[in-house]
Formats: structure tokens, sequence, C-alpha cells
């Protein structure tokens, strides 16, 4: 990560005996311009504790995302974040956006996850409850369902394959 700027941010956190100790972590997002990982910003303005630095990545003239992605990351694809912490000899490098909202959720931003036990389930099948089922079910959504559609949609739009076509706009208009 030589020539890039991080923010340094110290954070309190609990230690495994609930005693709190200082760390210091660096935070750097990589993003994408015209891209869906604008929610990943979203969720590191909600995570609590932390400070990050942005780093956004043009796309190439055919669109496609500029090789210094494959630097960060062996897919090249974006968002990746990267955390340094001195439990770490490297930094933890994490991509797909489904990954990068369970990490911060589970670390940073508990407060945005409803509670995933009912009392006196924890640990047992079918003892979640169905506040985190539902939020688990739209997360995996969003990524699965619902994009392959909507990637469809604006790919027929963006390409003008049906220009007297008002059904296909209409089509992604409702998506939106």
């Amino acid at each position: 990560m030589t020539g890039e700027t991080s923010l340094v941010i110290i954070a309190t956190k609990p230690d495994y005996n609930g005693i709190s100790r200082l760390i210091t972590n660096k935070f750097l997002a990589n993003r994408l311009n015209q891209s869906r990982s604008q929610r990943i910003v979203w969720l590191l303005q909600e995570c609590k504790g932390i400070d990050w630095d942005l780093k956004i990545y043009k796309r190439d003239s055919d669109s496609l995302a500029p090789p210094a992605l494959k630097k960060i990351h062996p897919l090249g694809k974006s968002p990746v974040i990267s955390i340094e912490t001195p439990a770490l000899a490297k930094p933890l490098v994490l991509a797909e956006s489904g990954t990068i909202i369970e990490y911060l959720c589970d670390h940073f931003a508990q407060h945005l996850v409803p509670e995933r036990y009912q009392d006196g389930k924890e640990g047992q099948v079918g003892g979640e409850t169905e506040q985190w089922l539902r939020f688990r079910m739209y997360m995996h959504y969003a990524e699965g369902s619902l994009m392959s559609t909507l990637l469809l949609a604006m790919v027929i739009d963006s390409k003008n394959l049906f220009p007297d076509s008002a059904g296909v706009r209409q089509y992604s208009l409702t998506l939106r």
C-alpha cells in the first residue's frame, strides 16, 4: 500500500476478558466509479468507532475496471476493503459486497443488525428471530435475485436494443 494514504484511527475495543484496550487500525476502501459499491461507503459511514479513507478508481474507456485494481485483489473487482491492524502481519483484504457487509456489521455495525436468536434458543436450528432471518434474506436478495434482473434491464436500456419499445423502459423503471 505504498504511495496510498489511509487514515489512522484509534478505536477502543474490548478484549476477550472484557477489558478495553487501545488498538490502531487503518481502513482503506477501494471503489470503482459508476458502480454499486456506493452502498459500502454508506455502511462505512454507519460503522461505529472507525475512520476510513476512500480511493476511487475510474473505469477504462471500455467501461471495465482499470488494471490497478488487480494490485489490490487478484479479481480486480470493486469494492475491496483493506484493513491493517497490529494483530496481522499483512493487511486483511476483503472483496465482494456481501462479505464486506457481513464483516463490517459483525465487527463495527452491530447496531444495524437485528438480534439473531430468540431468548433461550441461542445456537438452535430454528431459534433465529423473524427480523434476523428477514435481514439476512434481503441482504442476499439484493446481490442474487434482484441484481441480475436490474443489471439485465440496465444493459438493455443502455444499449438501446429496442429503441421503439416502451415496454423495456417501463420494465426497467418499475425495478428502480
